[in-house]
């Protein structure tokens, strides 16, 4: 049922983009629906959810909501022929490809095979189980952290009711991350889905859309068929210069090269303690930030509509085409707030480079009216401290490295070949079409992220400049194209570049798909005694446990006094003494009852983590009554 409901909302929203994509075909819709169906779903979700609380109910009232809303509209307003008229066209076209392929049709089918198969393993590796079953493991490194912190949101709203949304590991704060993917999860969990189907259900149907989208991005940006299949590849397996190390790595006496890629010890595009710092996009953002998964392609759609629209000389469907993009721009505050911060930037800076105030006025407004209800959400009762998010900080995250050594560490061949591709004289039907101008708010995404601190973290800059490295990646494509088409030497020189810019990015996703990883979060015991938490504890109980990332609680749905502080600190929120009250709860502290008080807290987590903590004193918890045991876990009330 969880499989038909989410396919019933992608459906719904792809009938929609009969109202705005004009020269669209029945793939590019389906691409198309996959992540506006999963916003739909969320937001309809949220507000009956909120009514009603999350049940098998609210999630078929949701996908009824999506689906039947759009595809009235679509018959008032623009009638089915032209989906009679594309799936002939459809037909006919698949008819062709089988009986007289073309070099072109072949390469594009073996592309989406391929990425299909990398999309399937790689996003089977984010959660997985124990072989003998139970438990909660990853094989992603990144996701180490996130998985828990997402799984606490998916659970809080599916077990704990939590409407209007409170932050998981910071019990009366307001949650201000992006949480729509996240509720979605919860809606397909609550028609009969277990917690990994519903991740993996989603993973796959957003990363395989965002493949299709990034690909038409870059098919209509370059109007070059081979520069449309080489960019996704250049940005789904960015990296630097990493691919060196590997000489380093290998070890004679242990199978040399074909030994060490059979188990890759670590990343080659990103190292903990530096010199590289710009993370394959797969491996640090897409499977560990599942808001990313989903404000990606939804920024990828609005991108192709700014380029259709500023370069259509048809004025009423160009503005027609921004309306739509101002639209889905309104709906990303809670789907990926970069994405939307970045998206209201860049339309603001195109609506000055290309002045069509009939245009870009509605659009800006739709999203403006849209999108505040949302930011209005999040803010009230947020706990988030906005000194935390501004600072100078001149070349991004290179600590003590040179400013240029960092970035061609970093990046490698991939800013030399820009710069390349920027002076290379343009085909003239790219120098009539306004590319120079539209690629300036996209190059602005990559300069101040590198002299300004726009998030706690420095590293978070990543999520404003990622933009940046797509636009930049298509036009790198079509430099690659463009000297492949020259044949000869050329040809080997573009075969060598594209290597030379994906084979660190290639390594690390091999050592995610290889299955060298296996991170254990919550071993079988932990899982099953918090399924324990959820049986002998109201929704709304507020749980003790130790400040840790792979908390039991966090699979219960109920809220906690303090969870990891690294999530608390990266997301800006203000946590006061809440970390060290916990652990003087915990060590038996003469104002412990104050404290218990103080934060509300209906019952006390005894295991493994709280036995850890410096100072623990199982002694001072006595006198609480146990209301469940099992193994190595107590769960204590409080009052």
């Amino acid at each position: 049922m969880s499989a038909a409901l989410l396919a019933a909302a992608i459906l719904g929203a792809a009938a929609a983009t009969y109202l705005f994509g004009d020269d669209a075909g029945l793939p590019a819709r389906v691409a198309m629906g996959v992540p506006l169906g999963i916003v739909l779903l969320g937001l309809a979700g949220f507000v009956l959810g909120w009514a009603v609380g999350l049940a098998v109910a609210t999630a078929v009232l949701a996908a009824l909501v999506v689906l039947v809303v759009p595809v009235l509209i679509v018959h008032r307003h623009v009638g089915w022929g032209r989906l009679h008229e594309e799936t002939a066209r459809a037909r006919a076209a698949v008819a062709q490809a089988l009986r007289r392929p073309t070099r072109l049709v072949a390469a594009t089918a073996l592309f989406y095979v391929i990425m299909a198969a990398l999309v399937v393993s790689l996003f089977d590796r984010a959660m997985f189980e124990a072989a003998q079953g139970g438990g909660v493991f990853t094989g992603v490194d990144h996701n180490l952290g996130d998985l828990p912190f997402h799984l606490a949101i998916v659970t809080s709203f599916l077990y704990g009711h939590n409407f209007p949304p409170e932050h998981p590991e910071l019990t009366g704060a307001r949650l201000t991350y992006p949480f729509l993917v996240d509720l979605v999860a919860a809606l397909l969990m609550a028609a009969g889905a277990s917690v990994r189907q519903a991740l993996r259900l989603e993973n796959v149907a957003l990363a395989g859309a965002l493949v299709a989208l990034l690909h038409r991005f870059a098919r209509r940006l370059t109007a070059d068929p081979l520069a449309a299949l080489l960019a996704p590849l250049l940005v789904l397996a960015s990296g630097g210069l990493g691919f060196l190390i590997l000489l380093d790595d290998v070890d004679p006496m242990g199978g040399g090269v074909v030994g060490l890629l059979r188990h890759l010890r670590h990343d080659y595009t990103i190292l903990p303690q530096g010199p590289l710092r710009w993370g394959n996009l797969v491996v640090t953002m897409l499977i560990p930030q599942r808001s990313f998964l989903l404000g990606m392609p939804l920024f990828l759609l609005v991108a192709t509509l700014w380029w259709q629209a500023v370069t259509d000389a048809d004025r009423a469907r160009a503005r027609r085409r921004l309306l739509a993009a101002g639209v889905i721009t309104g709906l990303m505050p809670l789907a990926h707030a970069h994405a939307f911060a970045v998206a209201m930037a860049v339309s603001a800076a195109l609506a000055l480079l290309f002045p069509d105030a009939r245009g870009w006025a509605p659009a800006i407004g739709a999203a403006v009216v849209l999108a505040l209800p949302q930011l209005l959400l999040i803010a009230r009762g947020s706990s988030t401290g906005t000194g935390h998010f501004l600072g100078w900080q001149v070349g991004w995250d290179r600590g003590e490295q040179g400013l240029l050594r960092f970035w061609w560490l970093n990046l490698g061949l991939f800013l030399p070949l820009l710069l390349l591709a920027l002076a290379w004289r343009w085909p003239r039907r790219l120098v009539d079409r306004p590319l120079p101008r539209f690629y300036l708010p996209f190059a602005a995404c990559f300069l101040l992220p590198n002299v300004l601190r726009l998030s706690p973290w420095i590293w978070d800059n990543i999520k404003f400049m990622v933009w940046w490295h797509v636009v930049s990646a298509c036009l790198i494509a079509l430099l690659l194209a463009r000297l492949w088409r020259l044949a000869g030497a050329a040809r080997v020189v573009s075969v060598a570049l594209f290597a030379l810019l994906t084979l660190s990015g290639a390594l690390d996703l091999w050592r995610v798909a290889s299955r060298a990883i296996v991170l254990p979060i919550v071993l079988p015991d932990g899982e099953a005694f918090a399924g324990q938490i959820r049986a002998t504890t109201p929704p709304g109980a507020v749980i003790l446990h130790a400040p840790t990332y792979d908390s039991e609680v966090y699979l219960s749905g109920r809220r906690t006094v303090m969870g990891y502080p690294g999530h608390t600190w990266s997301q800006g929120l203000e946590v006061g003494t809440r970390e060290e009250d916990v652990k003087r709860i915990y060590a038996g502290a003469p104002d412990a009852r104050a404290l218990l008080d103080r934060y509300g807290v209906d019952y006390v987590l005894v295991g493994p983590h709280e036995r850890a903590l410096e100072g623990f004193d199982e002694d001072a918890l006595r006198g609480l009554p146990v209301v469940a045991r099992q193994g190595r876990y107590a769960l204590l009330r409080a009052h």
